[in-house]
């Protein structure tokens, strides 16, 4: 059967010039036999050597009147140029389907003018030394959509002040030359902004891979604000010293810093105001005084030797400009001392406080107190004395300065002993001190209060002390010890006891701690009768006054014991506690017991102890009552057979 040819197809195109087109999208190919394409050729008919060509992995640039073959399936690596200057041209195509070749099919490739593109700064304006971004203010257009490849920028200004174009290949452009830049390195180009101001021209022009686009002017101007420093009218005491810097105000509408100040002072007369720096200990008037902004808390003014008033000037350096001189008015005046009082005090003994509660000042001018002097008066080794950080106690008769800053450091303690002394204070207003005021402080204790009530005791009964004893103090110290006197002289009398003595003589004083109070005890007499007995104690301080209390000891009452009459069979035992019942009128429990056996026949019954198993009759038989249980009683034996 015979083969019909393929066919293919192109259509007429246009391409910008130095465009890149691929042909695989352009073409059309169809086979009546069903038949795929095996192969390509192209040709290209145009001859100048400004004119489109073919391009290939193998030619990068096919000839023109050249049959260039392709496989099919390498049809996606071939690719148009339009040519460099616009105009037509005729190009041809056929395709092989492995049998036949189509027909040539010939198309137009015209290449269209190219439209430069276009790129514009606005002006802009810089603060000096400033960097920016050049991209930020660039714009890029172009009418064929072709991107910028690259950028030329120019610096018109040549002086050594003004702005410049900056690289990572080079930190300073100098002016009047091109500086290349690819698109993609847009990001790194700076500019910088003069060190002065001023107004400069540059340029910038685009490429869009074919076209340079025109230069576009552009003015950069560097700008600066001046500082503003101002000080107000003042007025001081003559002779006093001030610190600049707290009057001095500045601003810098850009925030540069300041670096640099000027003064001035037009007060010519020798008792006049004048300035001090560690550099010249007397500015002389109508001198330009230099000063870094580091070195500013270095510069005084001292009021004049005289009262009057003189016009002083200041101004500021912001690293570019100086602003405007600012002048002010320094008025010197008289001086009158503060004022500083503390009214008579009482502290309680031992006790600290703060004297700057107590403190009262005054300034007629309304000066600021710079600080202060106390003086102590007490001389006394137990009377009341000043303390601060730098001295735990200072002595008497000692000028003592504190700064007003440090005022709330300073304390006094009150006096050890209760006692008056005269301390002292004075105030200073950084140019004169006031009159000594004199306080006086009186170191104060109220005995503390104690008592015990009249008591009764059974003969010889014991009591704790601690039981008794009420002690109270009005300034809410401590009682730290007793002390304690029995007034009862008779043998027989009541007595106190400690663990250091069993038994004090009476008309002694008896010294126990605080802590130790609960370790006294009284005992009652071992006869009847009343006895004064007396107690004080003390705060640490002070003793209380003494307090007497009765103690009243009771007559003894002899305890009753009995045992009911028993019967035991021969030799039966019997134990004498289930027996023997007790009482005593005053309470007091059995101490031990006498037992006696009043039958001495030979078989009669008797008592029996552990300590003696057979007591004869007619003996006293002394049993501690804890021993109770341990008497038995026997009844008699059996008569002896007959």
């Amino acid at each position: 059967m015979a083969n019909t040819p393929p066919v293919v197809s192109i259509g007429n195109h246009s391409l910008l010039s130095n465009h890149w087109q691929k042909i695989q999208p352009w073409l059309t190919y169809s086979d009546a036999d069903g038949n795929p394409a095996q192969s390509f050729q192209f040709f290209d008919s145009g001859t100048s050597a400004t004119s489109g060509y073919f391009w290939t992995p193998s030619n990068t640039h096919w000839a023109a009147n050249t049959i260039i073959d392709v496989a099919a399936s390498d049809l996606s690596d071939v690719w148009l140029s339009s040519g460099s200057v616009s105009g037509s041209e005729t190009m041809w195509v056929r395709a092989f389907d492995g049998t036949d070749w189509s027909t040539w099919t010939s198309f137009t490739l015209t290449t269209t003018p190219n439209t430069p593109p276009v790129a514009a700064i606005n002006d802009q304006s810089l603060h000096v030394n400033t960097w920016a971004k050049v991209e930020n203010w660039l714009s890029y257009s172009d009418a064929n959509g072709d991107p910028a490849t690259k950028y030329q920028f120019w610096d018109s200004g040549t002086s050594a002040t003004s702005a410049y174009f900056w690289t990572p290949t080079n930190s300073h452009w100098a002016a009047n030359t091109t500086i290349e830049v690819s698109a993609a390195d847009l990001t790194n180009l700076w500019i910088q902004g003069g060190s002065t101001t001023g107004t400069e021209t540059m340029w910038v022009r685009a490429f869009d891979g074919s076209d340079w686009g025109s230069w576009d002017s552009f003015g950069l101007t560097t700008t600066n604000s001046a500082p503003v420093a101002t000080i107000g009218d003042h007025s001081v005491h003559m002779g006093q010293w001030v610190t600049v810097s707290n009057w001095l105000t500045t601003s810098d509408a850009d925030n540069d810093t300041i670096t640099n100040y000027q003064f001035w002072d037009s007060g010519t007369a020798a008792t006049s105001a004048y300035f001090w720096t560690p550099t010249n200990s007397h500015w002389d008037a109508n001198t330009t005084i230099d000063v870094s902004a580091a070195d500013l808390a270095n510069v005084w003014i001292q009021g004049g030797s005289a009262t009057g008033s003189e016009t002083m000037w200041v101004r500021a350096f912001d690293g570019t400009s100086w602003g405007n001189w600012d002048s002010f008015a320094v008025t010197s005046t008289v001086n009158t001392p503060p004022v500083a009082t503390i009214n008579d005090q009482s502290v309680h003994v031992n006790t600290w406080v703060k004297p700057e509660g107590w403190l009262g000042t005054s300034d007629a001018e309304g000066d600021t107190i710079t600080k202060y002097q106390f003086w102590d008066g007490g001389t006394a080794a137990t009377s009341a004395y000043f303390w601060t950080p730098t001295n735990a106690h200072w002595a008497a008769s000692t000028p003592i300065d504190v700064s007003a800053s440090d005022l709330d450091s300073l304390w006094i303690q009150g006096g050890s002993a209760t006692g008056a002394e005269t301390m002292y204070v004075r105030a200073f207003d950084g140019t004169a001190w006031s009159s000594w005021d004199s306080f006086t402080l009186t170191s104060t204790n109220t005995a503390p209060t104690v008592a015990i009530n009249d008591h009764t005791l059974n003969a010889a009964q014991w009591a704790q002390l601690v039981n008794w004893t009420s002690a109270s103090d009005v300034d809410g110290d401590p009682i730290t010890k007793y002390q304690f006197w029995d007034g009862g002289t008779d043998a027989n009398s009541g007595y106190f006891w400690t663990s250091t003595n069993s038994h004090w003589a009476a008309s002694t004083p008896i010294e126990v701690s605080a802590s130790d109070l609960a370790d006294v005890w009284v005992r009652g007499g071992t006869a009847g009768g009343s006895e004064a007995m007396y107690v004080r104690a003390f705060d640490g301080t002070s003793w209380s006054a003494w307090d007497s209390f009765s103690l009243t000891s009771l007559p003894n009452h002899a305890p009753v014991a009995t045992v009911n009459d028993q019967t035991l069979h021969v030799n039966e035992w019997s134990q004498i506690s289930n027996l023997v019942s007790y009482s005593d009128a005053d309470g007091n429990p059995a101490t031990e017991y006498q037992f006696w056996d009043g039958t001495t026949a030979a078989n009669s019954g008797y008592f029996w102890t552990s300590a003696n198993s057979h007591w004869p009759a007619a003996t006293v038989i002394d049993v501690g009552a804890a021993d109770l249980g341990d008497v038995w009683m026997r009844g008699a034996p059996p008569p002896a057979p007959t």
